[in-house]
C-alpha cells in the first residue's frame, strides 16, 4: 500500500461543494469520458480512502471545467436572489394589506391581518404537510427551488455547466433527503427577511403618519371581530403587546359615532404589529433555524458514495490497478503449507454455512477463536500476504459461504489492502460481519467501514455479539 504524501493538498471544499462536482463531473462524463489519468494518480496518491479518492478526482477534473468558480459566483449571486425575493413577498403582503402603501388612511385592521399573513400561513402548512409525504420531501420547498432556479439562470452566475450544477444539485440533495431541509432554509429565510421588512414598514408608517384601523363588515357583528382580536392577540401578549379590549373593538367598529381615541389606535397598531412578528416573523425564524440545523447535521452524509453502482465501480477499479502488489513482510508469519485438514462441508451457498477468517492478526492472538463456531470449512488466519490472500478468496469462492465473519485487530487501523480484500470476498457470502478484536478502535472501524461503504457489512465487538449476529440470519448493516 502507497504511503499517502505528507504534502498533500487541502483544499477548502465544503461536502455539498464535493459532491455536486462529483456529480456535475459524471453527468459531463455520460458524454464521454474526461482524459483524468493526472488527475487519478494524484487522488491516489493523496487520499487515504476509495471513497476519498473518488471526491478528489472528480475535484481535479471540475477545476480543470471551471466547476468549483462557477459554484462560488452562484453562491454570491444567491445572496441577491434571496434579497429580491424577500423584498417581493413583503411588497406584495404589503401590497394587499393596502396598510401603508394606500393612498387613503383608513385601514381595515381584520383584512389587513388576513392580507399580511394570509399566504404566509397557507404555504406554512404546505410546507408541513410536505414534511409527511415522500414525494414532496423530494421536490423541496417551492420558494427555495425557485431561488436555486434564478440563481442558476442569472446571466452573473450562468455558466456552460449552469445546469449541470443545478440538475446536480437537486440529484445530490434529493439523494439523501435533505433538499426539503436546504430549500426549506431558503424558504423560511426569505419569508423571515420578507417580515423584518414588512415591521419595519409598518413601524415607520405607524411613527410618522396618522393611520385610523377599524373593523368592517356587512354581515359579521362586533362580538365575531372581539374574539377574534382577543384569540389572535393571546400570544402577542405573552411578549407585552398591547391587545385592544372589548371596549376598543367596540368603539372602533363606529367611527362615525364617535371616533376612536389616540390610546386605542395604538392599540391596535401595537396588535397587528405584534400579530405579524408572532405569527409571521418567529415561526418562519424558528423554522429556518431548525432547517439549518438538520441541513448542516445531514451535509457529513454527502461525502459517502454509492460503491455498488457501475460508473463508481469502474473508477475503483481503476485506483485498485495502481495499488503496488503486495509484499510479505515478516516470513516467519507465513501460513504453514500443509494441507488443511478435511471438515465435512455443506453444499455450496447452503443455508447456514460459515466462513471465519483472521485477517492480519496479532500473533498473541490465540487461532481458532475460543467459543467461536469454526464454521464450514477451515478457519483460516492470513497475515496480508498475496498468496495467503488469493488462496482465501479461492476457498471462498468454492464454498460460497452463507455467511463470513472476518476478525480484525481493533486497535490497528484499516488500510486499503483491507478494503480491497474485504470488497474482493463480499460477493462470495451471502452477509458479512467484521468482529473487531481488542480493546478500543471499534469507532474508527465503523467510520472506515462508512467512508468506504461498507454499509451491508455488519461491526460486532465481542465472540458473544459475532455469535448472535451467526443466529440471527439477517443481512444488517453496523449502522
Amino acid at each position: 500500500m502507497p504511503a499517502m504524501s505528507p504534502t498533500a493538498p487541502r483544499r477548502s471544499r465544503s461536502p455539498l461543494a464535493a459532491a455536486i462536482v462529483a456529480e456535475a463531473v459524471r453527468r459531463i462524463e455520460a458524454d464521454g469520458p474526461l482524459d483524468d489519468a493526472a488527475a487519478l494518480a494524484q487522488a491516489f496518491r493523496t487520499r487515504p480512502t476509495r471513497g476519498e479518492q473518488l471526491l478528489e478526482r472528480a475535484w481535479l477534473l471540475g477545476q480543470r471545467l471551471g466547476l468549483p468558480a462557477q459554484l462560488a459566483r452562484g453562491r454570491q449571486a444567491g445572496w441577491g436572489v434571496l434579497l429580491a425575493l424577500a423584498l417581493l413577498v413583503a411588497l406584495t403582503g404589503l401590497g394587499l394589506a393596502r396598510a401603508v402603501l394606500g393612498e387613503g388612511r383608513h385601514i381595515n385592521a381584520v383584512a389587513a391581518f388576513v392580507s399580511l399573513l394570509g399566504l404566509h400561513g397557507l404555504t406554512l402548512a404546505l410546507w408541513l404537510l410536505g414534511l409527511l409525504l415522500p414525494a414532496a420531501r423530494r421536490a423541496g420547498a417551492p420558494l427555495g427551488r425557485l431561488a436555486l432556479w434564478l440563481t442558476a439562470h442569472l446571466p452573473l452566475a450562468r455558466g456552460p455547466h449552469a445546469l449541470t450544477l443545478l440538475r446536480s444539485l437537486g440529484t445530490v440533495l434529493g439523494r439523501h433527503g435533505l433538499l426539503i431541509w436546504l430549500t426549506g432554509a431558503i424558504s423560511h429565510g426569505i419569508w423571515a427577511l420578507a417580515f423584518v421588512i414588512t415591521l419595519v414598514v409598518l413601524l415607520f408608517g405607524f411613527a410618522f403618519h396618522a393611520y385610523t384601523l377599524s373593523w368592517e363588515s356587512t354581515i359579521l357583528g362586533a362580538g365575531f371581530f372581539q374574539r377574534f382580536v382577543q384569540l389572535s392577540g393571546a400570544l402577542p401578549a405573552l411578549l407585552g403587546f398591547p391587545v385592544p379590549d372589548a371596549a376598543a373593538v367596540q368603539q372602533v367598529g363606529n367611527l362615525a359615532a364617535g371616533g376612536a381615541t389616540g390610546i386605542s389606535q395604538r392599540d391596535w397598531a401595537w396588535w397587528l404589529m405584534g400579530c405579524v412578528a408572532v405569527y409571521g416573523l418567529l415561526p418562519r425564524a424558528l423554522l429556518a433555524c431548525f432547517s439549518a440545523w438538520r441541513w448542516r447535521a445531514g451535509q457529513a452524509r454527502l461525502a459517502r458514495l454509492d460503491m455498488t453502482d457501475p460508473y463508481v465501480r469502474v473508477l475503483i477499479a481503476r485506483l485498485d490497478a495502481l495499488e503496488p502488489p503486495p509484499q510479505v513482510i515478516d516470513a516467519e508469519q507465513r501460513a504453514p503449507a500443509g494441507p488443511a485438514p478435511a471438515l465435512p462441508t455443506a453444499a455450496p451457498g447452503a443455508p447456514g454455512t460459515l466462513a471465519v477468517i483472521g485477517f492480519e492478526l496479532p500473533p498473541e492472538q490465540a487461532w481458532p477463536l475460543p467459543g467461536l463456531p469454526t464454521g464450514s470449512t477451515a478457519p483460516l488466519r492470513i497475515a496480508g500476504g498475496a498468496a495467503e490472500r488469493e488462496a482465501a478468496l479461492a476457498q471462498l469462492a468454492a464454498h460460497r459461504p452463507d455467511a463470513l465473519l472476518l476478525a480484525v485487530h481493533a486497535p490497528s487501523s484499516p488500510d486499503r489492502g483491507t478494503a480491497r480484500f474485504l470488497r474482493e470476498a463480499l460477493p462470495a457470502s451471502r452477509r458479512a460481519a467484521v468482529l473487531a478484536l481488542g480493546a478500543g478502535g471499534a469507532g474508527r472501524w465503523r467510520d472506515w467501514l462508512d467512508s468506504e461503504s461498507f454499509q451491508a457489512v455488519a461491526l460486532v465487538q465481542s465472540a458473544p455479539a459475532a455469535i448472535d449476529w451467526i443466529a440471527s440470519g439477517e443481512v444488517s448493516g453496523h449502522a
